[in-house]
């Protein structure tokens, strides 16, 4: 029997784009899915969007706490053995889950990541703007078992940017063993709302990223 595949989306004010980014989850040739939704404290139309897609997908709104704490949630009410992560305005490439479920449950790795093209709305139709990229920071690119949760922990919900980031260098950190798969596993969509038009945004989300990196090894050091 195939596994369950839960796949986590948090979303904030996302109506545009979060029925491209589920859809894009149902297109997968894969016959168990869960679909969490967190709908971290939208005010736009995001929730109607969502309960149009009835019973398929499972919406868990709360008042808005960030991207870190809205993962969280989705991960600790995920059922599946393997987990995938994916952002509100972003899609996945119809073979997301073909490419990379097989090394997860016939290899020994415990997380499997690809490369990211960058997309654009072109009217109504999803441009691809770039060739592959690879970007570690980018969890959707990603499929993990679900152990890999409890060996690196979860998202820092402190931050409110570069938590992301964070999670990666922990995740380079950790035992946890990588399959690098030479094809897009992640479409990311460029629009005036990304958090990464912000170099600010970024850079304060990195810094903490690596001030959390250095208080690890001065603890690990410690602990000698």
């Amino acid at each position: 029997m195939q596994p369950l595949v839960s796949i986590i989306i948090p979303v904030y004010n996302g109506e545009k784009y979060i029925a491209q980014a589920i859809e894009s989850v149902f297109r997968q040739n894969h016959p168990h899915v869960e679909v969490i939704v967190v709908n971290d404290g939208s005010t736009d139309g995001t929730l109607a969007t969502l309960e149009r897609f009835g019973e398929k997908v499972r919406i868990i709104s709360q008042e808005n706490k960030g991207q870190a704490v809205a993962r969280n949630v989705g991960i600790k009410l995920a059922h599946g053995s393997i987990i995938g992560l994916l952002d509100a305005d972003d899609m996945w490439p119809d073979n997301h889950l073909g490419l990379m479920l097989p090394h997860l449950l016939e290899g020994d790795y415990d997380f499997a990541r690809g490369y990211t093209r960058y997309v654009k709305n072109s009217g109504t139709e999803v441009e691809e703007m770039t060739q592959n990229l690879f970007m570690e920071a980018l969890v959707g690119a990603c499929l993990y078992k679900a152990s890999v949760f409890t060996t690196v922990g979860l998202f820092d919900e402190t931050m409110r940017q570069g938590e992301d980031f964070d999670w990666n260098i922990r995740l380079i950190e950790s035992a946890c063993k990588e399959k690098r798969i030479n094809e897009t596993t992640l479409l990311y969509r460029r629009h005036e709302s990304n958090l990464t038009n912000s170099k600010e945004c970024i850079e304060k989300g990195q810094i903490h990223a690596f001030r959390n990196k250095v208080m690890r090894a001065r603890n690990r050091k410690n602990n000698e």
